[in-house]
């Protein structure tokens, strides 16, 4: 059961769900419109040829499976005051509803060629409206809510609603014949369509209007949409394309959905088939309304009682057991249809009490309704009771109607969640769009196999739909088919979704990783060092040195680049370690596969290794980098949370005495952040230092004029480790390794002849400038190129900041604060 209950925030009302719903209708009632006209009434109003009605049928749906992928980057990447989503539902319901109403204005004597050329250009047409108002309105489903449990409530709610199209749709087969409501089934057909048309203008516009999408105002990372970037845009849309591929969560959620829907669909007509040729021997006269009560009644249990139950389910034990239940209970509806659709049977039962009961309160009911049904112009609704009633073909519709209610509403409430998965693992903008045109498309795959197949099925059972009576071995065959089909495909997708692993607690983790990301970043205008430092950068005079200092002003960027791998491949004294990938921050623990990953990455280019912290995974540090033949300075992380602190202190005194530290480091500009005083931090350099063994340096890290300031660290440590940063200071590129080395000289000249290490000194490649420090790939390799020259030459322990880029830091710094690294975040040299 769920732990965590709803926020208010996190709520979407009702309001807001019923405009969300009314969408999910018309998403639903236009593909089976169009279904039922393309592959019924074009062959029975028009006399198209049924090979015409199949290519006009399949056709489109192959430049529909391209335009959805498309459809789904512009939207994720649209910038515009009304969000990404609505404008394209409101603007798609319209073109939506009146080009269908076009498409099927076809006069009664029409060639057949005409009739061809005018559907199908047509509906390409709508496909291109059509596309446009589903998939940014599956997008903004996925991005109502980031609550896991109200994601499947605003899928349940939606697809009730859209079920309510499956209540309506068959009944097109029994109104547009009926000579008393229509004169002719070609009038029925476009009379029906400008029915359709003008319900999706009104109902498909109110997403647009009432849904409330995220604020993507700020989102970053967003491609420019436009004719001159569409080639550049088409190649990243190709890459998303892959790289959502690899989200092995979401394509869990397509193999399940592609197997329990195309399963379900394949044999979708079979029924209609058993009941009017197996049940009543061939004769649609005596099978009357049945087929089209079969699918409606399936509609209405699937919309008002299964899927308001799978919701209660996955917010009490989880979605992808609620899937797994839903699918289980399905495969036993499959099954039960084989005695659900017995014709014995159903003869046996009608002629118990209880059958007798039931048909003659039926034929009651449906005594007293005709007249009024008459005098509307609805005979066609009416049932006949005189040939019996086959009330066991309902029995099984309470069971397999889990496989349908469950798959939409838990697998689009599931891909939300993968949404987040994939912004937590890839950064924005978010794809709620490409994940759900990817989905979709699976989808509308599916179906054209399953027409394919489904047909091929009939043909090799024998069925002949021009023929009254089928043999009785052709009917078993089928009905055989109509079970094992769906119950084989949705046995698969159990076996499938059982591996699952984006539960309830895995994604609120993801959530509130993504609440810490996304708060707006800082704008850093100066850093503590340039607010806190008693210098004046302006009064000291500060200027290049060429003993030291190359001047770049005749290189070229080729020439920088070969300088700076020169002195990175001659090595470094020391590294700072970044372990935190794209998809972490501080709260993540680190995987000894990752940081042995990277190990490898900077292993060839230096000597010493330093880091940070000796929780949370970070403790493998220094037994990686001491397998690699690298020295450690290894750092615990103090701050003002004591019962923290102790456990840091305690596991880098172990790390110590297990012999994986070279110097030992208590804290890192603890007193620059304000967080202790200067007497606590002595306390715990006292503790450190009396728990290790004499040969083990204890020393404190922090800007260089913290000591300055404070010479009893000095005294109390063992070296002395300073941050030289004169990017944050507001130094010129130019001036700014001459700064370093007076931070360095100064507190050098204070450090009672014990070792001075730069600990950390660097310069960061993109982001907002501090003064006159400007962040740029140039800049950055200057700077790297004169320290370490000067450091070479004058024999300075010096650590590099950074080793790889890390994202987390854009809530503390700014966006420069992740742009440090040597190499980028996808562990690939940025200067080369």
């Amino acid at each position: 059961m769920s732990e965590e209950k709803t926020l208010a925030k996190d709520k979407v009302p009702i309001g807001q769900k019923a405009a969300f719903g009314a969408g999910h209708f018309i998403l639903n009632v236009l593909p089976g419109t169009l279904g039922v006209f393309i592959q019924f009434f074009l062959l029975t109003a028009w006399g198209v040829d049924p090979l015409w009605a199949g290519l006009l049928g399949g056709l489109p749906r192959i430049f529909d499976s391209i335009t959805d992928p498309i459809m789904g980057f512009i939207t994720d990447n649209t910038k515009s005051r009304w969000g990404r989503r609505r404008p394209y539902i409101f603007l798609g319901a319209i073109i939506s509803g009146v080009l269908f109403f076009l498409m099927w204005q076809i006069g009664d004597n029409a060639s057949q060629t005409y009739i061809f050329w005018h559907v199908m250009v047509l509906q390409l047409l709508f496909l291109i409206g059509n596309t446009m108002f589903a998939t940014p309105l599956v997008g903004l489903g996925y991005e109502l809510t980031p609550d896991y449990n109200e994601r499947t409530r605003i899928m349940a709610f939606s697809n009730t609603m859209g079920q309510i199209a499956w209540m309506i749709v068959p009944w097109l087969y029994v109104i547009i014949p009926d000579p008393e409501t229509f004169n002719t089934q070609t009038e029925g057909v476009r009379t029906m369509a400008l029915i359709v048309g003008a319900m999706t203008i009104v109902f498909g516009v109110l997403p647009a209007l009432f849904c409330k999408g995220i604020d993507a105002s700020e989102m970053e990372n967003r491609e420019k949409i436009n004719f001159k970037t569409f080639a550049s845009n088409m190649k990243k849309l190709v890459s998303g394309i892959v790289l959502i591929s690899k989200n092995k969560p979401f394509m869990k959620l397509c193999g399940a959905t592609f197997l329990v829907f195309n399963g379900f669909q394949l044999v979708a007509a079979f029924g209609v088939f058993i009941i009017v040729f197996y049940m009543y021997n061939g004769s649609y006269d005596m099978a009357g309304t049945w087929p089209a009560w079969f699918n409606t009644i399936n509609a209405i249990i699937t919309g008002f009682l299964v899927i308001p139950i799978i919701s209660k389910m996955a917010t009490k034990i989880g979605k992808r057991n609620a899937f797994l239940i839903s699918t289980f209970l399905s495969i036993v509806g499959y099954i039960l249809k084989w005695w659900g659709f017995d014709v014995e049977l159903n003869e046996r039962f009608n002629q118990t009490a209880l059958g007798e009961s039931l048909t003659s309160g039926l034929g009651s009911i449906f005594n007293f309704l005709n007249p009024h049904l008459d005098s509307i112009g609805a005979s066609w609704f009416t049932i006949d009771v005189e040939n019996g009633v086959p009330w066991l073909i309902f029995l099984p519709i309470p069971f397999f109607a889990f496989g349908m209610g469950g798959l939409f509403t838990l697998m689009m409430s599931m891909t939300a969640d993968v949404c987040d998965l994939d912004e937590l693992e890839n950064g924005s903008p978010r794809k709620e769009g490409t994940f759900g045109a990817i989905y979709w498309l699976m989808v509308k795959i599916g179906q054209s196999i399953a027409l394919v197949l489904g047909g091929l099925i009939l043909s090799i059972v024998g069925f002949d739909p021009n023929i009254t009576e089928q043999s009785i071995e052709t009917m078993n065959n089928l009905r055989i088919a109509d079970i094992v089909v769906p119950a084989g495909t949705a046995a698969l997708a159990f076996i499938v979704m059982w591996g699952y692993d984006l539960n309830e607690k895995r994604v609120r983790e993801i959530g509130a990783k993504l609440k810490i990301r996304n708060v707006k970043p800082k704008t850093i205008t100066s850093s503590a060092y340039l607010n806190k430092s008693h210098l004046s950068l302006s009064s000291l005079n500060i200027l290049p040195d060429t003993k030291f200092d190359i001047n770049f002003s005749n290189k070229s960027i080729r020439d920088v680049k070969n300088i700076f791998t020169k002195t990175l491949n001659n090595g470094l004294h020391g590294i700072c370690f970044s372990p935190y990938t794209k998809s972490q921050d501080l709260s993540d623990t680190l995987s000894e596969k990752q940081i042995r990953r990277r190990m490898n990455i900077i292993q060839p280019h230096t000597q010493w290794v330093r880091s940070f912290s000796c929780t949370k995974g970070n403790e493998y540090i220094p037994k990686i980098a001491k397998d690699k033949g690298l020295k450690t300075v290894v750092g615990a992380w103090i701050s003002n949370d004591k019962s923290k602190n102790g456990k840091e202190i305690e596991e880098l005194i172990s790390l110590s005495n297990a012999g994986l530290v070279d110097i030992a480091v208590v804290g890192n500009e603890v007193l620059l952040r304000d967080e202790l005083t200067v007497d606590e931090v002595l306390d715990y350099i006292s503790i450190v230092k009396n728990a290790l063994p004499d040969d083990i340096p204890v020393a404190y890290v922090d800007s260089y004029y913290i000591f300055d300031l404070h010479p009893e660290l000095i005294q109390a440590c063992d070296v002395i480790l300073i941050n030289c940063y004169p990017f944050w200071e507001g130094a010129d590129i130019d001036i700014s390794p001459a700064y370093t080395r007076y931070m360095y000289n100064l507190i050098k000249d204070q450090a009672m002849g014990k070792p001075v290490i730069i600990s950390e000194t660097g310069w960061p490649s993109d982001g907002e400038s501090t003064e006159d420090a400007v962040p740029s790939d140039l800049n950055a390799m200057k700077y790297f190129i004169n320290v370490n020259h000067w450091a070479n030459q004058e024999d300075i322990k010096l650590f590099y900041f950074s080793s790889f880029d890390e994202s987390w830091k854009i809530h503390h710094e700014g966006d420069v604060g992740q742009r440090w690294g040597i190499w980028n975040e996808k562990e690939k040299l940025k200067y080369n």
